[in-house]
This record gives structure tokens, sequence and C-alpha cells, in this order.
């Protein structure tokens, strides 16, 4: 999406609401390698993934007269991505079967080093190393700046629960981390 100018924009939005399907299938593609990494820190499987993102879209053509032409295409899009994948989270029981109920003991801190010498591709290596109930609660605070509380109502768990799921994922992606800096510094 940050190929297009405005006018382009405008005008593949207002096919896309009159149906065209040309409109439709080049906003779909302009947009897919931006919003699958958001699919997929969520969900581990690419095709399940892919499958997800196209119920967004489709969201997205069928939500386009409400878009208003001062919001940002992309953050609008994403809300609906975001939105459409915790769905499918809770939908049919995966919310109980992903998340289920388990002691908590009190969350540590692990701080945030390193990160900011990944590329993108690294992150969501290491994210879906995670368990689906860590890499969902990471993902919402870190990427998507959600509160615990915000957390615990769209995942139906407690605060605290969300709490110890996000230092545990901070702790398990930091030992992958650190694993991998070590393969790769004995390697060089």
């Amino acid at each position: 999406m940050q190929f297009i100018t405005a006018r382009e924009r405008n005008k593949l939005l207002a096919a896309c609401r009159r149906g065209d399907r040309r409109g439709q299938e080049m906003l779909y593609r302009k947009s897919f390698p931006f919003l699958l990494p958001l699919v997929q820190r969520y969900l581990r499987d690419r095709a399940e993934a892919v499958s997800v993102l196209n119920q967004a879209m489709l969201k997205i053509f069928q939500s386009l007269p409400d878009y208003r032409e001062q919001e940002r295409l992309e953050g609008w899009m994403a809300t609906i991505v975001r939105r459409t994948v915790l769905n499918f989270i809770r939908d049919e029981g995966r919310a109980r079967r992903r998340f289920h109920p388990e002691a908590y003991p009190a969350p540590t801190s692990v701080a945030n080093t390193g990160l900011e010498n990944l590329a993108a591709e690294d992150i969501l290596k290491l994210l879906e190393t995670l368990p689906d109930y860590l890499r969902v609660v990471f993902s919402l605070y870190v990427f998507d700046d959600y509160s615990h509380p915000e957390i615990a109502r769209e995942l139906d768990i407690t605060a605290v629960a969300s709490r110890w799921r996000l230092a545990k994922a901070r702790e398990l992606l930091r030992d992958a981390y650190l694993s991998t800096h070590e393969i790769n510094q004995q390697r060089s």
C-alpha cells in the first residue's frame, strides 16, 4: 500500500465500492503483504492465516461504504483484520481449547533488549515458537497496544492471566533469541 498515490487509492476504493472485481483484486494484492504478517502474529499456520485474511478482506469490501476518507486506510483495514482474527480464535470453542484455565504464578519482569536488532521476519519466526495462548497475548500487548484488562475481555481470561502470559512469552522469546544468538556467534 505504500507505493500507491492518493489519487490511485481513491480510484481503487471507488472501483471496490462499485463491486468491481478487478479493483477488489488490486486492493487485495496491494494490501496482502502488509496484512498477512499481522494475522501471522496470532495464527501459526500459514494456510489458516491466509484463510482468516480472506475472511477479513471480504469484511473490508463489505465495509468500504463506511470507510471515512480522513482515516488512514491501512490502519482501518488492520483493525478489521485484527477483529476478524480475534473472532476466529474465539469461535467454535477455540478459546476454550487454546486458552485453557491454569494456575498462574506472579509475573516476573523480563527486559525488552535485543529486539531492535531483529528484522520483522526474525521476530515472526521467534513468535512462531510460542504456544498460541502466549503468542496472542504478546501480540495484543506489544504490537497492538492492548491493556491487560482489554486482553482479558477479548480472550475471556483474567488480567492476572494476561500478565502472566505476557511475562512467560517474553521469557521464552528471550531464551529463544539468546539461543539463536549464541549459535550464530559460535558459527562466526
